[in-house]
């Protein structure tokens, strides 16, 4: 609670938290809740062909859903859903946290998620929170084996943003595996085990794809594109590429300076590409340290935020429950003033990156 009153009161010099917290790509959202789809790109000013159907729909429903029966602005609808979210998210994290590590400290992990500098977009109008806490129910019911409920969960998920869709096909896929390994393990009949795993598989695939498939076929019949929600990020200069390489790029760009993080200033290629370093070395210690699906979550993440270019590629790796999860996990194994210690210098920099973000600065975009 502290930690969003500095936001409120860091607004007031802005124009109130609600309008201050809505940038970047919020705006997108809260065009969708209020208009709807585009039928066509935009052309002319700063959006010149650009058009919100990279923007997937479950957000903006919401928003739309809680303006009805509020009348509160797009903007505190997304504010209030966000932040009401959010604590149930840490707090689901990390007692999933504790499933996989019984010697974690669940209220440790929950600091990590409220110091976190990049929780920053868990309290703003953006998706990450929706798209956290779905992610998170879903480790938690394919853990304990609901398959049916995981399913329809998942379906909401991949209505939320691109990458639910890979990340899905991920659990999908280690559950079936691990089924397999038990089966082998425990010497029960693999044939049926097999049979078993493939169908759960192909159910959590087929209920779970509704959301992706729904979407697509809205736009197939709104814009006669099934996959305009792909083809329109060409606007924002997003072209398929090799992650390896743009990172490659961004580490030979040099142009780490203080200004890249200021207000009107270009961001840094070179500031993403070594927050993807710092992100692939966590996947490697997370995999050498037994957190195998999760480190593999992070890495797919980590893959598909660079493959079209490294800008919000931090937001998508770090803003995100897995990656904190895991970063939790690291920290605690640190000696307990040094926690402590890292901890202030996350809240620092969360406390400087609120004002960049109502400032409108790039790098946070």
């Amino acid at each position: 609670m502290a930690i969003l009153l500095y936001y409120v009161a860091v607004a007031k010099v802005f124009s109130g938290f609600s309008y201050s917290a809505c940038e970047w790509d919020c705006g997108w959202y809260i065009g969708i809740a209020s208009a709807g789809y585009d039928l066509h790109p935009h052309l002319g000013g700063n959006d010149n062909g650009q058009a919100n159907w990279a923007f997937f729909p479950l957000f903006p429903l919401l928003l739309r859903a809680i303006h009805a029966a509020t009348g509160f602005s797009y903007q505190l609808c997304g504010v209030v859903l966000n932040n009401a979210l959010f604590p149930l998210m840490a707090v689901a994290s990390a007692l999933y946290l504790k499933t996989k590590r019984r010697e974690t400290n669940a209220y440790m992990t929950v600091l990590v998620f409220l110091a976190s500098p990049f929780s920053l977009y868990f309290r703003v109008p953006f998706t990450e929170t929706l798209y956290g806490i779905l992610l998170i129910a879903l480790l938690f019911l394919l853990r304990g084996e609901r398959t049916w409920l995981a399913s329809a969960v998942a379906a909401f998920f991949t209505a939320s943003r691109p990458t639910a869709a890979p990340l899905l096909a991920v659990l999908g896929g280690a559950r079936m595996v691990a089924h397999c390994l038990h089966a082998r393990v425990q010497g029960t009949d693999t044939a049926r085990s097999v049979a078993r795993a493939v169908a759960q598989c192909l159910l959590l695939g087929s209920v779970g794809g509704i959301g992706l498939l729904g979407y697509m076929l809205y736009l197939h019949v709104h814009v006669g594109d099934a996959l305009a929600f792909k083809h329109i990020e060409t606007a924002w200069g997003r072209h398929p590429g090799n992650p390896v390489a743009h990172i490659w790029h961004g580490l030979r760009a040099r142009d780490l300076t203080a200004a890249a993080f200021l207000p009107g200033h270009e961001e840094s290629l070179t500031y993403f590409a070594l927050a993807c370093l710092v992100a692939a070395c966590l996947v490697l210690w997370a995999f050498l340290s037994g957190f195998v699906l999760e480190s593999v979550l992070v890495a797919l993440t980590l893959l598909l935020s660079t493959a079209t270019g490294l800008w919000s590629s931090t937001r998508y790796i770090y803003a995100n429950p897995v990656t904190l999860m895991l970063v939790s996990a690291f920290l605690q194994k640190l000696p307990r003033p040094v926690f402590s210690l890292i901890l202030c210098v996350f809240s620092m920099v969360q406390a400087l990156f609120v004002i960049l973000w109502y400032q409108g600065s790039r790098f946070l975009m």
